[in-house]
């Protein structure tokens, strides 16, 4: 039987911690939900515009994000000082540990970031107030999907989100359903155009509110939970890999 310790929030701290620490880097921290710490990582070569936006677990029964992060850090360790990035590698540790979707006060994180009710999310805003991202990537999953799927934002041309369905089709299938959660999908992707009045009523998520202040680009991948995991975190290693030839071109 496949054992993992995808639910261990103190291990993947000490990855983290460790990966820092190879790369010349400074862990910092976001916050601090009880006595348990929420880091971010700013890669050496961040500048107020142009950077490249990663964030996983903000649900925490979606472990194949935080995984794939992890994991995906691990293997370009040597690049990450000369790299545009600022990685959020879990935001929602409490619901991780407990693999449950939502913070510890019952709240899903990716429905508030139009209020100002949430002390993350607040310390979130706060850190990426100052910068202009050339894209934000989510990392997210999704129990009902049959293969991986891709929301971007309409806004900046050409598109991307083609590349990073391809990057992903020879790790897992994509998505093959006319219609995700009552949106139209072609392909796997999901394009929507920002109208404000209907987030207002489900909440902002985290891709819209970077989409409205920070970034012209936002993507939210989302791989089938209930396949295997290292398949799941194979797929989103390959997203983030894509991200950031497209960001970084040459």
């Amino acid at each position: 039987m496949e054992t993992h310790r995808a639910h261990d929030y103190r291990f993947l701290t000490v990855r983290w911690r460790a990966l820092a620490r190879a790369a010349r880097l400074r862990l910092e921290t976001l916050n601090v939900v009880g006595r348990t710490p929420v880091f971010f990582l700013r890669g050496g070569a961040l500048q107020k515009e142009g950077g490249i936006y990663v964030s996983a677990g903000i649900h925490g029964d979606e472990a194949a994000s935080t995984e794939a992060l992890i994991t995906w850090a691990e293997q370009n360790v040597d690049r990450l000082q000369s790299m545009p990035l600022i990685l959020f590698p879990c935001l929602n540790p409490w619901g991780l540990i407990r693999n449950c979707r939502f913070d510890e006060r019952g709240v899903d994180l990716n429905r508030v970031f139009h209020l100002q009710t949430t002390p993350m999310i607040e310390s979130l805003k706060q850190i990426v107030a100052p910068y202009q991202f050339k894209l934000a990537l989510m990392l997210h999953e999704d129990f009902d999907a049959q293969g991986l799927y891709l929301y971007e934002i309409e806004r900046e041309q050409p598109s991307w989100g083609e590349s990073l369905l391809a990057a992903a089709r020879p790790v897992i299938p994509i998505e093959k359903r006319a219609r995700v959660d009552g949106r139209k999908a072609i392909d796997g992707l999901i394009r929507r155009r920002f109208v404000a009045k209907n987030f207002l009523q489900m909440g902002y998520p985290e891709a819209i509110w970077l989409h409205v202040r920070h970034t012209k680009r936002a993507f939210t991948v989302e791989t089938p939970s209930e396949f295997a995991l290292q398949q799941r975190i194979q797929a989103q290693m390959a997203v983030i890999d894509e991200c950031v030839r497209l960001a970084m071109p040459g």
